[in-house]
């Protein structure tokens, strides 16, 4: 468990980086004048301070009462939701009220505070009807209450959200997603969606319907997770056949992320529903290493990596990155430039908070052509990382590692790491402590570009 400091620190950091991300999307929406202000702590004019009779436009006024939100030091996302609530109820009007419902929703959930998470999320899926992340976080923010009216609320979000993963398969790549990514994309989100009603559905008792929403979920997209639920539906419904097929595929399913304990768990659980079958544990292995066998065919394409073009060097100016694109990056093409580099994945939770970071030391060295910053990704299974992008919106440029990780020993994430001019390593920090990250790396990053 961190320190309370630890907990502070990161609390802070939360709460700045939302106020960033708000005036950050925010930039479009202003009108022409108000984007020649600075984001943050904009030096307030005499006029500013006492405006005059004639001067009170609405406009005006409006910018003035946004520039003392983000004057005021985030100390606490209650009081930050509090001052952002006040500033929709004077204008309710406001070109910025989706943006800020989004940014009272995202401290809502940080603060823990359900119902004002439930009720900002409601009022943005108004302006967005078939927002897939509002409808999931409304699936389960409902499903996290046991009285009935919560449940249907719960099953009735889980709906339009399976409904609109099916309307989506039948649509064209949007434009900022790659079209041989569009499948990937579209596919898990309706595996999610089918997940997802499974779970309202078991909670409701719902046993049967949960059966055959968790055996969509897994024809769609198989995962251990979905795999358990289904195996632990089964035994409720004393279907030992059904439990054992899917606590095999659960166990057996190739994951080098897997959690030892839960594996463990797994085991368990399938060791008392093949017992329970059959009276003994005979022939059990010969089960699981046929389902692994038949996993690991069916799944090679999840898994692969395409490191090919790297295989077996040693040397980091020889070894071969990928766009997202596809297209591939040497590292032989940066030398003489300070990289940075983030190695991240998309189940790291760490990584998002890090990625943000990130992005805004990225954003002091803009102007810096002797560096570079890449995000590298990590993950055996790349097929969520268009979805999980598209999420964080991040702006530094991404690439796959390929096994670049491995070269440089990175066995925790996040891990940051600079390679010098020379191509040595500079710097290398495992680990998240937000309250010090971006001051400690700027100083690396420049100490790299001096030499030192």
């Amino acid at each position: 468990m961190t320190s309370n400091i630890a907990w502070c620190r990161e609390r802070t950091v939360l709460l700045i980086l939302a106020l960033v991300s708000l005036v950050a999307g925010l930039k479009a929406q202003a009108p022409p004048a108000e984007d020649k202000a600075p984001p943050t702590r904009p030096p307030a004019s005499q006029s500013d301070a006492q405006p005059s009779a004639q001067n009170s436009d609405p406009a005006q006024e409006e910018s003035r009462a946004f520039k003392k939100i983000l004057e005021l030091s985030p100390n606490d996302p209650q009081a930050l939701i509090k001052r952002l609530e006040d500033f929709l109820a004077q204008f309710p009007q406001s070109a910025r009220r989706g943006q800020i419902l989004r940014t009272i929703y995202t401290q809502a959930l940080q603060a823990n505070e359900q119902r004002k998470a439930i009720e900002t999320a409601e009022k943005l899926l108004e302006l967005n009807p078939e927002d897939p992340d509002l409808l999931s976080a409304l699936t389960d923010l409902y499903g996290r209450h046991a009285d009935a009216a919560s449940r249907a609320k719960a099953l009735g979000y889980a709906t339009r959200f399976v409904e609109h993963a099916e309307r989506l398969s039948a649509q064209s790549p949007p434009a900022e997603i790659p079209a041989e990514k569009w499948t990937e994309v579209h596919t898990l989100i309706r595996a999610t969606a089918y997940y997802l009603r499974g779970k309202v559905r078991a909670q409701s008792g719902e046993s049967e319907m949960a059966v055959g929403d968790f055996e969509k979920s897994l024809a769609i997209y198989p995962t251990a997770e979905v795999a358990e639920r289904l195996g632990d539906v089964a035994m409720q419904r004393d279907d030992a056949d059904r439990a054992i097929a899917a606590y095999a595929t659960a166990f057996a399913i190739p994951d080098k992320r897997a959690d030892p304990a839960r594996r463990e768990q797994i085991r368990r659980k399938l060791g008392s529903a093949y017992v329970s079958k059959h009276q003994t544990e005979k022939g059990l292995g010969e089960l699981i290493l046929a389902r692994y066998d038949e996993l690991a065919l069916s799944l090679a394409a999840r898994f692969r990596t395409d490191d090919k073009a790297s295989k077996g060097s040693r040397d980091p100016s020889e070894f071969v990155l990928q766009h997202l694109d596809g297209s591939e990056m040497r590292l032989r093409e940066l030398q003489g430039k300070v990289v940075v580099m983030d190695f991240w994945a998309t189940w790291c939770g760490p990584c998002r908070m890090q990625g943000k970071l990130f992005e805004l030391v990225r954003e002091d060295f803009r102007q810096e052509t002797a560096v570079v910053f890449l995000a590298v990704n990590t993950d055996e299974d790349r097929s969520g990382v268009p979805n999980f992008l598209k999420e964080e919106k991040w702006t530094t440029p991404v690439v796959y590692g390929l096994g670049l990780d491995q070269l440089f020993g990175v066995r925790a994430l996040p891990t940051v790491l600079i390679l010098d001019p020379e191509g040595r390593v500079a710097y290398r920090q495992a680990g998240l402590d937000p309250g010090t990250f971006i001051a400690t790396l700027e100083e690396k990053v420049r100490e790299a570009l001096k030499g030192n």
